[in-house]
């Protein structure tokens, strides 16, 4: 889509970019310190490289399909390199891509189709550093009104669960990998944000109840949005 970075403008306010980062500090600001070496993936409008930032990350590598994010993105941020490209095609930039210590997707995943997803998978894997770590955000299926984020977006193609996430890593066969599922949370920033964390673990806690009670089998994680997080071994 060749007019997207301005879709991505228009839809976005100074307000909503500032409550993006918040969400980033809060879940994942203890995964990120400077003298990382990061690779992100579908920068969108640069919330993610507004956090690294902050975090003092100074080697950032991104990746888009569409030039008018790349552009604009690198315009606003230090970003070492931009490469256009799809997440499906990732393998064909080869030698261009490094060893991370950090790979980050935030809503990207569920826009790929699925035949690609284990030998994405594989290449992310396999361009991470020992000790790296994987860290992919997506919709929560668990969830059974992740029907809206499903079906919101023409060009999603997935809807994934913790279950379906630790499927995935299992059938990607990456050596030595481990994995954990977490929940995408609200940040306490303000009241109106407290308020919406009490209301939402009551909603998630009646949600598992109606899920026990029409089959037995229910989730742990009932967030709108789940991070998988996979770490590569360290180098002894």
């Amino acid at each position: 889509m060749a007019d997207y970075s301005d879709y991505l403008e228009r839809i976005s306010t100074p307000g909503t970019f500032q409550r993006k980062c918040a969400w980033l500090k809060h879940n994942f600001g203890t995964l990120f310190s400077a003298g990382q070496r990061v690779l992100e993936l579908g920068p969108g409008l640069g919330e993610f490289l507004h956090f690294l930032g902050e975090r003092g990350v100074l080697i950032i590598d991104i990746i888009d399909r569409d030039k008018g994010v790349l552009d604009r993105v690198s315009a606003a941020y230090s970003v070492r390199n931009a490469w256009m490209c799809s997440a499906e095609e990732i393998a064909s930039l080869g030698p261009k891509l490094e060893e991370y210590d950090r790979i980050f997707l935030l809503q990207v995943m569920e826009h790929i189709e699925p035949r690609y997803l284990i030998p994405f998978l594989q290449t992310l894997y396999a361009h991470l550093a020992p000790g790296g770590k994987v860290i992919i955000t997506v919709p929560n299926g668990g969830n059974p009104l992740s029907i809206v984020e499903r079906y919101s977006d023409i060009t999603h193609h997935n809807v994934f669960s913790e279950n379906s996430l630790r499927e995935l890593v299992e059938l990607a066969g990456l050596p030595g990998a481990t994995c954990r599922v977490q929940g995408y949370r609200i940040p306490p920033v303000s009241l109106v944000d407290i308020v919406r964390i009490v209301l939402q673990k009551g909603l998630h806690l009646l949600l598992k109840g109606i899920m026990i009670v029409n089959g037995g089998v229910f989730f742990s994680i009932y967030d709108p949005n789940i991070t998988l997080i996979i770490e590569k071994p360290a180098r002894h």
